[in-house]
């Protein structure tokens, strides 16, 4: 669908926003770790303005299960768990891209994981509760033709992904995809 275009069905008008940047991803710090993970380059975000209400659908219906792994500790983590953005995201970043230089510790992990899922996911505080709520909704994407999955890649791989992340309030969304493969190395 053309940008300003109606589907058949009508739809979304979705309006990129260049002005949004991510500055989780050019940081100095975060841009060395994904070169070593080998993912530099190759992950991206983008932000989107959208013109319509959005109506929140079940996320469980959108997130992809993760593989099961043969491994005692395995159930550390629930499956609710690892059907979470916070988790895919950090799964995505400890498996890297083709060419990965694994971490010692974890704690790289875990800091550039909550930075960009920070500068993704929108939060407001509840008027009423005054407790910290989500409001931005999460959809792991694909898109397929007559010849198999086209979006994000021809190429279908665990490392392999898009996420739609969608602001209702600001009526923003922002992607976040990956394909797998040899990041930029310079």
């Amino acid at each position: 669908m053309a940008t300003g275009e109606l589907g058949d069905l009508g739809g979304y008008y979705f309006r990129f926003l260049p002005q949004k940047t991510f500055q989780s991803l050019s940081s100095k710090e975060i841009t060395s770790r994904l070169r070593q993970w080998s993912m530099l380059g190759r992950i991206k975000a983008q932000a989107f303005g959208f013109d319509q209400t959005f109506q929140s659908y079940r996320k469980d219906d959108f997130v992809m299960v993760l593989l099961v792994e043969d491994s005692e500790k395995y159930e550390i983590f629930s499956q609710p768990d690892r059907e979470e953005f916070l988790f895919c995201l950090f799964k995505h970043l400890c498996l890297g891209g083709a060419l990965c230089q694994y971490e010692d510790v974890i704690s790289p992990y875990l800091e550039t994981t909550k930075l960009i899922y920070k500068d993704l996911v929108s939060v407001r505080k509840n008027p009423q509760t005054k407790k910290i709520q989500i409001t931005s909704s999460v959809f792991k994407v694909s898109a397929y033709d007559s010849a198999g999955m086209c979006y994000p890649s021809a190429k279908n791989h665990e490392q392999t992904f898009s996420y739609f992340i969608v602001d209702p309030i600001r009526r923003h969304l922002h992607v976040l995809y990956h394909c797998y493969g040899v990041g930029d190395m310079s």
